[in-house]
């Protein structure tokens, strides 16, 4: 479960820069900001890959890893399918908060010691809006070494660990932002199972969080869609603040991917 678990600890980090943003009345746009994509960079980089983006093979790298990457490259969301977004290139050390609840997040992703069983590749992220109001997106495809891992792998995200650990390791970041007035209201998700035909099964998960700052209602929504597709794992990635993410753009990405990995083979 770790490669989708990995991606999935930058929901906190976004979470964050929703509150600070909020809290300095603006001001603090490009810090926060800059903040989540840093978290988000750090959550999708500990791959194989610079930069969350396929680079050259290792010297050893083998004629599957060599598939599994064309696989990721061709399926992957590209700046050309987000008309409007564009990818965001900000950076930033982890918080202080971040890095001492990483124990608590570790047991989230499966530990930082968890053994790699499949080959990752991200998206850039790609963002779109003004002041606090932003949504922003990326995917994710991973290629296990078997079909039956990549099945062993959709169970455990359907089993609900994932959205409970966390929900509560959310909490605990948000409520160490020391925002003066800021209250934090407890996570609430939702899962289920998107429409996929031609795969070997879905998932889905929605985290919504309300934090309310002198008198001020911020909502955020983070709505993570997968599916397997034998032994490839795709993933969506959507996040809005004040606004959940439009549902027929997520829909419409969301068929693209599926529709892609149909198309070719890993």
């Amino acid at each position: 479960m770790a490669p989708l678990m990995r991606r999935t600890a930058a929901i906190p980090a976004l979470a964050v820069s929703a509150v600070l943003l909020a809290g300095c009345g603006g001001a603090g746009h490009t810090s926060a900001r800059t903040h989540a994509r840093s978290s988000a960079a750090t959550a999708t980089h500990d791959g194989p890959y610079p930069n969350g983006q396929l680079g050259a093979p290792a010297p050893a790298a083998s004629r599957e890893e060599a598939k599994a990457r064309a696989f990721a490259v061709a399926v992957n969301l590209k700046a050309s399918d987000v008309p409007g977004f564009h990818p965001s290139s900000e950076h930033e050390h982890k918080s202080a908060a971040e890095k001492r609840l990483e124990p608590e997040l570790a047991k989230c992703v499966g530990g930082a010691g968890a053994k790699r069983e499949a080959t990752e590749a991200s998206s850039k992220t790609y963002e779109r809006g003004r002041s606090i109001i932003t949504q922003s997106l990326s995917s994710q495809v991973t290629v296990a070494r078997t079909s039956a891992l990549a099945a062993r792998e959709l169970a455990s995200i359907r089993g609900g660990h994932l959205q409970s650990c966390l929900a509560h390791y959310l909490n605990q970041l948000l409520a160490s932002t020391n925002v003066h007035g800021a209250k934090i209201g407890p996570v609430s998700t939702k899962q289920g199972s998107p429409p996929a035909a031609g795969a070997d099964g879905s998932f889905g998960l929605r985290f919504i969080e309300t934090v309310t700052l002198h008198g001020l209602r911020i909502p955020f929504y983070v709505d993570i869609l997968g599916f397997v597709k034998g032994r490839a794992q795709v993933s969506l990635f959507t996040f809005g603040v004040l606004r959940e993410f439009p549902a027929a753009l997520e829909e419409q990405l969301f068929s693209l991917l599926l529709k892609r990995a149909k198309t070719h083979s890993v």
